[in-house]
């Protein structure tokens, strides 16, 4: 492909990114490559090296701008700057322009990650239909850094610290990153030693934006008061855990095999006797690998819910379930535990439903013996203590603290399962007659708000029969009958 340059610009940045090419296997001959170009420094950057190398590496390239109206007379321009350079480098522009804030309203997702959304979107579909085998974008090693330090404030676990992969697939079409090694000292300098325009993003100095905040003053204070070279830190840490996740990718996927069985492209199955036997990291990795293998992302899974599913799994003898994030769900079934995505519930027009609770956990509860069983539920910080009394003389009722519900034993049967609370859920509160919603039950009671979402429910047989530790099901209260109390306490962790 002939190139619009005087003369080849070569020197030792070029060269690095042919070595970080060939290191990582981004290119191969005859590759169709698509560029993703904002029109900012870092991606005008990446298109002219790019077409340079297009001729050393005997690739095709195209363009493709997503203009995110944000900025309305600002992003007009930008798309501009960018499809004028495709007529001055002579290659194929793809453009789409989308309200990416009323994107990210629908979807219920931060500006910045409905903007990152549509953004692979849009590149993955103009590849699909255009035939790209590459898509290119202008990550750098300070972009690197910045993730590492986003994932860490957030207490993300190892992947997160891995930083921004040179490679990756996604959609069937791979991802690279040539400029991945470089500063973005270094871009700019090759961009003013060549006399290369862009243009610049008013967004990328707000500082409402986490990363803008760690761009701005995090890393700046970093450098000026513990280490000069704090990127270059950053990137070397992830690029070493980036190794050992590879590494450890293999072994996961070593030890699932033949214990995973794929039904569908919405479900799999796998024992879980199997399961339990593996050490605990071993779990937490099967776990986010299955559920990513039917979610296709982990986007909004937490520490809490891998760690409900472990406990599911632990703690279900029989059966059990936990709803997670995107309609994810995770059924004990006989032994054997489903991962499936769920069919969407169309709602009602003009009804808010919120469908996902905000804390989600399961736990299992076996017969205490005369000592008594306490269980920990770590994601509302809480703990029920389970106890058996048997009884000999008149119960003083007016002695129950209101923490403690007391259940007739004869009247359930175990296992007993504890849960968050979903929506619609009923039972018949002591003293009334018929059902009532627990949201109703709730309001009736003055239970704030913010203290109903940390409220567990105990169940038995898939029927409520105790929420939190104070109230429970008139079907189970204690009578003259009864002969041996289930007591259970509600105490904080």
């Amino acid at each position: 492909m002939p190139t619009p340059y005087a003369k080849p610009i070569s020197g030792r940045l070029i060269e690095r990114v042919v070595q970080t090419i060939k290191d990582y296997s981004m290119l191969y001959s005859e590759d169709s490559v698509l560029a993703c170009v904002s029109g900012g420094s870092d991606s005008v950057a990446l298109l002219h090296i790019l077409s340079i190398l297009s001729p050393r590496f005997n690739i095709k390239i195209g363009i493709a701008h997503l203009d995110h109206s944000l900025r309305v007379k600002e992003s007009e321009q930008d798309a501009k700057f960018v499809e004028s350079l495709a007529l001055k480098l002579g290659l194929p522009f793809h453009i789409k322009k989308m309200h990416v804030q009323k994107f990210a309203k629908k979807e219920k997702l931060s500006v910045e990650d409905a903007g990152r959304k549509a953004r692979y979107d849009f590149f993955l579909n103009i590849s699909e239909k255009a035939g790209y085998s590459r898509i290119a974008t202008a990550h750098h090693a300070e972009d690197n850094a910045e993730l590492i330090l986003m994932n860490m404030l957030r207490g993300s676990g190892k992947s997160g610290l891995s930083g921004i992969p040179p490679v990756r697939r996604k959609g069937g079409k791979s991802i690279i990153r040539p400029l991945i090694h470089l500063s973005k000292n270094e871009i700019h300098a090759f961009l003013s030693e060549n006399g290369l325009y862009y243009v610049q993003d008013s967004t990328n100095l707000d500082t409402k934006y986490l990363r803008n905040r760690i761009r701005h003053n995090l890393i700046p204070k970093m450098k000026s008061s513990y280490n000069s070279k704090i990127v270059d830190a950053l990137n070397r840490m992830g690029t070493i855990i980036q190794d050992e996740e590879n590494w450890i990718e293999e072994i996961v996927d070593r030890e699932m095999n033949g214990m995973v069985f794929r039904e569908n492209d919405r479900s799999i199955r796998f024992s879980a006797s199997h399961f339990i036997e593996k050490p605990l990291p071993l779990r937490r990795r099967i776990v986010r690998s299955l559920i990513r293998q039917v979610k296709g992302d982990l986007k909004k899974m937490t520490y809490g819910h891998i760690d409900s599913t472990l406990h599911l799994i632990e703690r279900s003898r029989s059966e059990g379930q936990v709803h997670l994030p995107d309609e994810i769900l995770i059924e004990v079934l006989a032994g054997q535990v489903l991962i499936s995505k769920t069919k969407r519930i169309a709602r009602p027009p003009k009804t808010k439903i919120n469908s996902q609770p905000a804390f989600v956990f399961s736990y299992n509860v076996s017969k205490p013996d005369l000592s008594s069983e306490t269980v920990l539920i770590r994601e509302i910080s809480k703990q029920i203590r389970f106890s058996c009394t048997v009884i000999t003389g008149p119960v003083d009722f007016n002695k129950i603290e209101s923490n403690v519900a007391w259940i007739d034993m004869d009247k359930i049967e175990f296992p007993l399962t504890i849960r968050n609370i979903l929506p619609g859920d009923r039972f018949s509160p002591l003293g009334m007659e018929g059902t009532q919603k627990i949201k109703k039950f709730f309001i009736n009671s003055k239970i704030e708000k913010s203290d109903r979402a940390a409220c567990p429910i105990l169940l038995s047989n898939d029927r409520i029969i105790c929420v939190g530790g104070f109230q429970i099901d008139n079907s189970v209260k204690v009578t003259s009958s009864t002969k041996k109390i289930l007591k259970v306490e509600l105490l904080l962790a």
